[in-house]
């Protein structure tokens, strides 16, 4: 049996704290910032007597713990103060969430769970038409394995070089510098004394967010980390210049994780880089300290401070809505009212500058080196790719838009786009087509969905009447998609998902026997039987990849594509571009199997950045007794998986059911359409969208709710009869 309780709180957790604290300790890792000591006094100093403790209950067990507030006639949100950067929420199961609503008092449509850290509870499998994620912060964690001197041989040299400068810059001026580290009780209050003066005379300070900003804020952190350090779990690291303080850092500590809570630094010595060598310092005294442990950070970090961290998460805001309907009542709402949904309104505001070129070619350095680091994720993102498709697919078309995003002068994101004309105004979509297997944003470290609104702004200006914009094929975890569909949100438009094919792949673990060994033993037959049959029959596989061989390659591919199964290339010069880009950089693996001096089967692999793209094959019907396609793709996989060492395998699209002869794994792409109400073309299709939407909705509610009639009259049939 389980079920939801609903408390009033008092501004403390009160009878409920030793609760609490269990639920932290056994399904959270005793995280410093759900502990019962971190929440009550985030309570006790800014909550308001209007929180609300929601407790999940089964078999006499706690099993979720979250701490709402009303937020709106029908909404309920996240307490959540600007010192907590994640909620206190503990809900191990989101799916949950949807028995919560018959809990809360009065009706709710909504609920807001703001700042979860993914790394506490995987949010990525909420059912789409019920919620809606939007990548918050991005942070960062160092991982304290093995020696500091490990750890910091591994970073950037320009981070190792830089700091050396600043130490030798020290020594030339004559100034000694002194690392302290303060964990005692008795000295604690004078160390965050000492830093509130350091914060409180720089930006900080003129700013009013400082920590002696208003008096709640200075004893929240004096009461949190006096009282963590009674238990041994708080810290104050401090830099000394001769006989001044040049920069300071506050540290939570609980079981195996440390947090960075604040850091301050005299700015007049910004040209010693205090901060940096303190972090530095307090990163080695830790490795020390707190062996095989983890640093948090929970900031919104930058590419410079991303340069210290061994990992990177985004911290995500997670709407949860009552259901389908009201959602699109939430919707409704958001369209007409001013301010932003609370859940998608993260981070702040940047003056972004957007610019447009139609050709590959005409994008900037800038663009460019952009796209040349998102081409590591996948090759389908970088400029050679958009470049073959633009001159073989969209030859001439004057819809191709590379839309850039500019923050200062550094190009942040790049959105390749195709316009069309359509009667009452224009449709955008995603520069892509069948050919391409994995679509995405190009965006740079830290770029949010606040900053993508500034793309759909300046879309509406240069298409008059435009009517909707579609996105895909993309990854539904990815960052891109949900910055997309949260700038969408956020400039009133209406997005839909949409599912666009099965995606089967093999994580590489080891050897290619020893993987074989894994198979079904009919395919690990077939390999063996007919690879020697092939062979002494004359048959021979050959593995192409260097560019000088590419020309015989092409012709090989496009002869067993004629005699294939398959419909011929609606843009012929497409594959033989793409295998010359790469049979130029190195990434082709090209597998012909030959008869009697002829090409009867050949598929052609990408391998780049550690992943190897199992992108086209065919073979002549004519030899199928030999099962050529299947000694080919043996052949390949054990070149990958032996030379090349890939980390996986990618069968891109489709559910082929042989797929599933050498794959382990699913995933799925997805798509986003949205429309634009605020024109008639716009209008018309989100009508369409909503009435096909309601349709299946009410049809799947009628037909369960005939299903659970006719169980109900059998099931009386028979009770009668018995009786």
């Amino acid at each position: 049996m389980t079920h939801w309780t609903v408390t009033p709180l008092a501004r403390s957790l009160g009878p409920h704290a030793q609760a609490w604290d269990a639920l932290n300790e056994r399904a959270f890792g005793d995280h410093p910032f759900l502990t019962s000591l971190f929440v009550n006094n985030l309570l006790g100093h800014f909550g308001s007597g209007a929180e609300h403790l929601c407790s999940l209950e089964a078999d006499g067990r706690i099993e979720a713990m979250c701490i709402l507030r009303k937020h709106g006639a029908f909404a309920w949100a996240s307490f959540l103060p600007g010192q907590a950067q994640i909620a206190p929420s503990m809900v191990p199961d989101p799916d949950r969430m949807a028995e919560l609503f018959a809990a809360l008092p009065g009706a709710a449509l909504q609920i807001d769970l703001l700042c979860n850290d993914p790394a506490l509870g995987d949010r990525s499998a909420l059912d789409p038409q019920l919620s809606r994620r939007a990548d918050h912060a991005l942070t960062m964690r160092i991982a304290l394995d093995g020696s500091f001197e490990a750890y910091w041989a591994a970073r950037p040299g320009g981070l190792r070089s830089n700091l050396r400068r600043y130490e030798a810059r020290l020594q030339v001026d004559g100034i000694s510098s002194r690392f302290v580290r303060v964990t005692a009780p008795a000295q604690m209050a004078g160390a965050v004394e000492r830093y509130a003066a350091l914060e409180g005379a720089g930006w900080k300070g003129k700013g009013g967010t400082a920590l002696r900003s208003t008096p709640e804020q200075f004893a929240f952190y004096l009461e949190l980390m006096q009282r963590a350090a009674e238990l041994g779990d708080a810290a104050i690291f401090e830099l000394w210049f001769d006989d001044q303080l040049a920069a300071s850092r506050m540290m939570l500590r609980r079981g195996t994780m440390c947090v960075m809570l604040k850091t301050s630094y005299d700015e007049n010595r910004a040209n010693y880089a205090p901060g940096r060598l303190l972090l530095r310092a307090a990163i080695e005294d830790i490795f020390v300290t707190d062996p095989g442990s983890a640093i948090e950070f929970y900031t919104d970090a930058n590419r410079s401070q991303l340069e210290w961290a061994t990992d990177r998460r985004w911290i995500q805001h997670l709407t949860v809505y009552q259901g389908w309907p009201a959602q699109l009542l939430v919707d409704l709402a958001n369209c007409v009212r001013a301010k932003w949904p609370l859940a998608m309104a993260g981070g702040g505001w940047r003056d972004v500058v957007v610019k447009r070129f139609d050709q590959p070619d005409a994008l900037p350095s800038g663009a460019r080196r952009l796209m040349g680091r998102e081409e590591r994720r996948n090759m389908g993102f970088g400029f050679d790719w958009f470049a073959n498709l633009v001159a073989t697919v969209f030859t001439n078309d004057p819809g191709v838009r590379f839309y850039t995003l500019e923050i200062g002068d550094a190009v942040r994101a790049v959105v390749p786009m195709r316009a069309a004309k359509i009667w009452l105004g224009w449709r955008l979509t995603a520069l892509s087509n069948f050919y391409t297997t994995l679509y995405e944003p190009m965006l740079d470290t830290g770029v949010k969905a606040v900053e993508l609104t500034s793309l759909f702004r300046a879309l509406r200006r240069e298409f008059p009447g435009l009517a909707s914009v579609t996105f895909g094929p993309m990854d539904r975890t990815s960052h891109g998609y949900l910055s997309i569909r949260a700038a969408l949100h956020m400039k009133r438009w209406f997005s839909f998902e949409y599912f666009s094919f099965g995606n089967w792949f093999h994580p590489v673990s080891g050897s290619w026997a020893s993987y074989l060994a894994t198979r079904d033993g009919r395919l690990r037959n077939t390999i063996k039987r007919l690879g020697k049959k092939f062979a002494d029959d004359g048959g021979s596989l050959q593995l192409i990849a260097k560019e000088d061989e590419v020309a015989a390659g092409i012709a090989a591919y496009e002869a067993v594509y004629a005699v294939s199964w398959k419909q011929p290339e609606p843009y012929p010069a497409f594959m033989p571009g793409l295998l010359q880009i790469c049979a130029r950089n190195g990434s082709l693996r090209l597998g012909v199997a030959w008869l009697d001096g002829k090409p009867v089967a050949a598929q052609a692999w990408i391998v780049a950045h550690g992943r190897a793209e199992i992108y086209k094959m065919a073979y002549d019907e004519q030899f199928k007794q030999y099962s050529p396609g299947t000694l080919v793709t043996a052949m390949l996989m054990a070149h990958v998986m032996d030379v090349d060492r890939v980390g996986e395998i990618d069968y891109l699209s489709g559910d082929d059911a042989y797929k599933k002869n050498w794959m382990t794994r699913r995933r799925e792409r997805w798509g986003i359409i949205a429309y634009n109400p605020r024109s008639i073309r716009g209008l018309l299709g989100l009508t369409r969208e909503v009435a096909g939407k309601l349709g299946k909705y009410w049809k799947g509610r009628l037909q369960a709710s005939g299903a659970v009639a006719a169980s109900e009259g059998t099931s009386g049939g028979r009770v009668g009869a018995d009786q």
